[in-house]
């Protein structure tokens, strides 16, 4: 069956000192077995370089600067269900780092690019092609400037046991729904053997609602890099596994943004 027609994406928007791992009194789509969350601060790379994008018409979902006027999330959450339209880029809001009702820097948004070039369009293309649910906000302010953003990295391979050496680790965080307020990180999560079916990473990392457009990040040594994007779940025989679209599916246009 194609990958696509398994892919539940969560419309209604699905996502360092730790502290212990976060509550279990609800299982939540999306965590995997345990919850293995922890609550991250964002004083420092890479965190304070992710936020929330939030929406006028309520709800969010979470971005990372990747450039410093760009911003990277994924489409699904720009699309308005009620009007069937896609949001107008001024009824999003970008809070880098926030935490509890404060926050590092924030921005208005310029514009967005779609991978599509009508974006006047439904999302089902996006829905039959689940590579095409990326979006860059072009931000009225250049908060990577102040904050530092989180470099991209396409890797030549999705295959986890060509990745698995010493001093690489995979992560994910982001702003999941039981947690709006505060950024959760789930540490050294690992990708799925099948990674490349679809063309999208897999991987067992605990997102769920309001982690969509979240990172998928590669620690190597010390230095952190983002090799996908989390969009959603994916429920194959009853086993909950995320689904994230790799950088190479949208490293050349965000070359393109930046040369404009």
């Amino acid at each position: 069956m194609p990958i696509f027609v398994l892919l539940v994406l969560a419309l209604a928007l699905l996502a360092t000192s730790p502290t212990p791992g976060l509550s279990q009194a609800k299982q939540l789509p999306g965590i995997k077995g345990n919850d293995d969350r922890v609550l991250v601060e964002t004083d420092r790379l890479p965190w304070r370089a992710i936020g929330r994008v939030n929406k006028t018409t309520g709800g969010f979902c979470t971005g990372t600067l990747i450039a410093p006027a760009l911003v990277l999330t994924a489409a699904h959450c720009l699309w308005n269900n009620k009007t069937r339209r896609w949001l107008p880029s001024r009824s999003l809001h970008f809070v880098a780092g926030y935490r509890r009702g404060a926050f590092l820097a924030h921005s208005t948004i310029n514009a967005y690019r779609l991978p599509q070039p009508d974006t006047s369009a439904s999302p089902d293309a996006t829905r039959r092609n689940p590579r095409n649910d990326w979006a860059l906000l072009v931000l009225a302010k250049r908060l990577g400037e102040e904050l530092g953003t989180v470099p991209l990295f396409q890797l030549e391979s999705v295959d986890p046991a060509a990745l698995r050496q010493p001093g690489i680790r995979f992560l994910q965080a982001g702003y999941s729904q039981d947690k709006a307020h505060i950024l959760t990180l789930h540490e050294d999560c690992d990708l799925i053997e099948d990674a490349a079916i679809g063309g999208l990473v897999l991987h067992e990392c605990d997102a769920t609602r309001g982690d969509s457009g979240s990172p998928v990040l590669m620690r190597r040594d010390k230095v952190y890099s983002i090799i996908a994007m989390h969009i959603a779940t994916l429920n194959r025989g009853g086993r909950h596994i995320g689904a994230a679209i790799p950088v190479s599916a949208f490293v050349d246009q965000v070359r393109n943004l930046e040369r404009e």
